[in-house]
């Protein structure tokens, strides 16, 4: 279980940065249009909401779980399956709730890619004319190659939280996290002499002047770069709630402490050794490790609002603004750094209520729509989708079942003029049970 759920997938081709922000994955805020401060259940607790915690009594152990399709032009879909995450939180006291457990932060799907299409390098520029003389060095001194990507790994966070009400209105939340993780990349370079012919025998590589004159790729060789990072570093999230009738709000802040990186390069390199009559090839294997590190910095800030519409029904908004994360810049995916974002949740709930003694007490259901902007420097992309779910509470509102569905779309950062479609299907159980009560003796 520990295992599996440090590797939970991420939504989309989130190949910069670090990864897709994957934190949230209760799929009853999930299903409030990705909220994160409200779940629309009977007793409105969101795991993911520390300051909401205190409302239950009860030692409660939840397990989260996710199904991802993406499906994208150069890269069609995509699917994973896993564990996404898991709790433990009991109560210390007269409404005071400590808890520990472990979810992903950042991740990145496991994806090939590889390209389609051979790259040149030349040593000066002279083949940018129409005509080909073979006598012009440029022609007998360029290189032409291929690249492969294979991207898995992200970073995890074992968390501590705990929850209090301080008042007739108010409560508060705090959670400091441990961030953990490894990342997983291996780059094949394939280079290859380049010759110009009017025969089309051997690799084709390109065709120039009016199709009478073929680019050949010639004395093939494979090198190999696989690098592992290991990622080390903590989160603080502090959280104020406010309710009163109808109303209820709340706000967040998170920050990031030091991040470090260790990072080892495994290097292969294939040489061709030419003797008498033979050429064979030879393979050197160099290995560099390095460190690097960056400051703490503020990470996210958060507000949220519900309002109930009815004894049994209401509306939330959230509003959430984060900053880029303080990932070292010589560690990011691609040399392209975390993007900022700034996200608004819609959702609605309805509750319907067994006013009689049975098995079931409250089935939830719960819609909403969200969407993202994804700041990378000045350019900005777009995440935006609909959310739907349903929770069933029973057994006196001491276990849950959660389902949640997600569909969205996303600009594509990674493939120009292309975008994302992705669904989602999360499912979420929590148990309650009376172990830390205290009970009165006779």
């Amino acid at each position: 279980l520990l295992l599996a759920s440090i590797y939970p997938q991420s939504v989309g081709l989130s190949v910069y940065g670090i990864g897709d922000d994957v934190k949230n994955s209760d799929p009853s805020s999930i299903s409030l249009g990705g909220a994160h401060f409200f779940s629309g259940n009977f007793k409105n607790i969101s795991l993911g909401s520390p300051s909401s915690l205190w409302r239950s009594s009860l030692t409660r152990f939840s397990i989260n779980t996710g199904i991802n399709r993406m499906h994208n032009y150069y890269i069609p879909y995509q699917y994973n399956h896993n564990l996404t995450s898991f709790s433990l939180h009991f109560p210390t006291g007269l409404r005071k709730v400590f808890g520990f457990g472990l979810r992903p932060l950042f991740r990145t799907n496991k994806i090939d890619l590889n390209a389609k299409s051979y790259q040149f390098i030349s040593i000066n520029q002279n083949n940018s004319s129409s005509s080909i003389d073979f006598d012009k060095p440029a022609y007998t001194n360029q290189m032409a190659y291929l690249n492969n990507y294979s991207i898995d790994g992200g970073i995890s966070q074992i968390f501590l939280n705990y929850s209090q009400k301080l008042s007739q209105h108010y409560s508060i939340g705090m959670e400091y996290s441990f961030l953990f993780g490894s990342q997983f990349l291996e780059n094949i370079f394939w280079t290859y002499d380049v010759i110009y012919s009017d025969q089309n025998s051997g690799i084709v590589i390109d065709i120039v002047s009016d199709s009478t004159i073929y680019a050949l790729a010639i004395n093939e060789k494979v090198n190999q770069l696989n690098r592992i990072r290991n990622f080390s570093g903590s989160l603080l999230s502090l959280e104020l709630r406010w309710f009163k009738n109808k109303h209820e709000l709340a706000v967040c802040m998170s920050a990031s402490g030091k991040m470090t990186v260790d990072t080892k390069d495994k290097i292969i390199l294939e040489n061709s050794i030419s003797e008498i009559a033979h050429t064979f090839s030879q393979f050197t294997s160099t290995t560099n490790s390095f460190t690097y590190k960056s400051n703490s910095s503020i990470y996210e800030f958060g507000l949220g609002y519900k309002y109930d519409l009815m004894d049994h029904s209401g509306l939330t908004i959230e509003l959430h603004k984060k900053l880029p994360f303080n990932i070292p810049k010589e560690v990011v995916l691609f040399d392209i750094q975390p993007p900022g974002q700034n996200s608004l949740h819609l959702g609605y709930y309805y509750q319907f209520i067994n006013n009689q003694i049975g098995f079931w007490n409250s089935l939830n259901m719960k819609y909403g729509l969200y969407v993202k902007e994804l700041d990378f420097s000045g350019d900005y992309f777009l995440d935006y989708g609909i959310t739907l779910g349903i929770g069933l509470e029973y057994l006196a509102n001491t276990q849950s079942l959660d389902v949640a569905f997600r569909i969205g779309q996303r600009d594509s950062r990674f493939f120009a003029s292309d975008s994302e479609k992705y669904i989602s299907f999360h499912i979420g159980l929590i148990n309650g049970e009376k172990w830390f009560l205290k009970r009165r003796r006779k």
